[in-house]
Formats: structure tokens, C-alpha cells, sequence
């Protein structure tokens, strides 16, 4: 049984990681030398502002846990090197932010299913690691069996983030929607970089936070 646990958890980190390196990882590193004139947070209140969001304040503090809101009624937050950058690739993870807040407007219930998972990718992988170890200790768990259950959590908190995959992706759309109505952007290539990078980093969610620091 252990075996089949570690196969499922092997399977679908391999699926996950493969589809970041090609849908996410590979656009984003084409991009990252793309320069615009404005900074990313700048361009974030320009699209706020065309849809009549003026009073959402844009937060970019120096930390913020990855698995903490991001956004919430009236504020949204952005990760400080990405609101200060000036590449297409900042522009993108902050394009995909103010699509998620729209789309909170719309479906807030898709986004709560979001942070749920997000928190889920996060803490349940830890959780289980930890149990493991207790039980370890206390002789009451074979080995193999603790590193099947480990594996296999990984695993499910893979599962998790189709969720989170799911809405990113849908707030990728609503934001190409509004950059192609509203042209907050001076040239057709910027905003196409800019629309490219934030579908980029939607397909970043793909893997839990615990595993997407170690992919690159």
C-alpha cells in the first residue's frame, strides 16, 4: 500500500512540475527581460481606476506570508519587488492580482475556495510531516509507511490547487479583458507581454507553496 501512496504522490508532483516548467516557468523566463516605462504597482492602480476601483488600496508590503489573504473588500496586496518592477514579468503577477480582485467581485466564493486551498498547500503537507515524526518516535509507524504518508500529502495538496489553478486562470481572462478595453498600456506588445505573464503566473499555483519555492 505504501507503494501506491508514493507512486500517486510521485505522479502528481511529476505532472505538476512538468506543466509549470511549460506553461509558466518558460513564458515567464522569455519575459523577464521585457522592460515597460511605468512600475507594475503603477499600472495595478491604472486598472483599478478604469474599472471605477478607485478606492481599493494597493498594498505592497516588504513580507507577507505566501499563504496569507492577499486580498480582501477594498485592498489587494502586491509583493513588494513585483509592485517597485519594471519588467513584463511584474507587470504580469500584478495584472493577475487585480484580475483576482475582480474576480472576488464577481465569484466570491471561487476566491474563498482559493485561499482555502492555498492554506491547505501550505499547512497540510507540514501537518502530516510532523505527525509522522510523533509516530515515528513512538514506534507506532514503520518507515516506509511514514514516507508514504508524507509523500502521499503532498500529493493531495497537489490535488488542491486545481482550485487554485482554476480561479487563477479565470482571473488571467478578466484581466486580458480589461487591458484590451481600457489600453492602460501605451503599445499592443506591452499589453501582450503583459497578458502572456499574468496567464504565466497563473499556472504557477499549480504547485503548493511548500514546493514552489524549490522549483524555479
Amino acid at each position: 500500500m505504501h507503494r501506491i501512496l508514493l507512486l500517486f504522490a510521485l505522479f502528481t508532483l511529476a505532472v505538476a512540475v512538468v506543466l509549470r516548467k511549460l506553461n509558466a516557468d518558460r513564458v515567464l523566463h522569455g519575459l523577464k527581460d521585457v522592460r515597460l516605462s511605468s512600475s507594475a504597482g503603477d499600472a495595478a492602480r491604472k486598472m483599478l481606476d478604469s474599472v471605477k476601483q478607485n478606492e481599493v488600496e494597493v498594498r505592497a508590503p516588504k513580507r507577507h506570508w505566501a499563504a496569507a489573504a492577499d486580498l480582501g473588500s477594498k485592498w489587494l496586496v502586491l509583493a513588494s519587488e513585483s509592485a517597485d518592477g519594471l519588467s513584463a514579468r511584474a507587470h504580469g503577477q500584478a495584472a493577475l492580482q487585480v484580475g483576482l480582485y475582480l474576480l472576488s467581485l464577481r465569484d466570491p466564493k471561487a476566491l474563498a475556495r482559493r485561499r482555502w486551498a492555498i492554506r491547505f498547500g501550505h499547512v497540510f503537507p507540514i501537518f502530516s510531516l510532523i505527525v509522522v515524526i510523533f509516530a515515528l518516535i513512538a514506534a507506532r509507524l514503520a518507515g516506509l509507511w511514514g514516507l508514504g504518508i508524507i509523500m502521499a500529502s503532498c500529493g493531495i495538496a497537489v490535488c488542491a490547487q486545481i482550485l487554485v489553478l482554476s480561479t487563477e486562470r479565470r482571473a488571467s481572462a478578466l484581466v486580458a479583458v480589461v487591458l484590451e478595453k481600457k489600453h492602460i498600456y501605451p503599445r499592443l506588445s506591452d499589453e501582450e507581454s503583459v497578458v502572456a505573464s499574468a496567464r504565466a503566473h497563473a499556472w504557477r499555483s499549480i504547485l503548493p507553496g511548500i514546493f514552489a519555492r524549490f522549483v524555479t
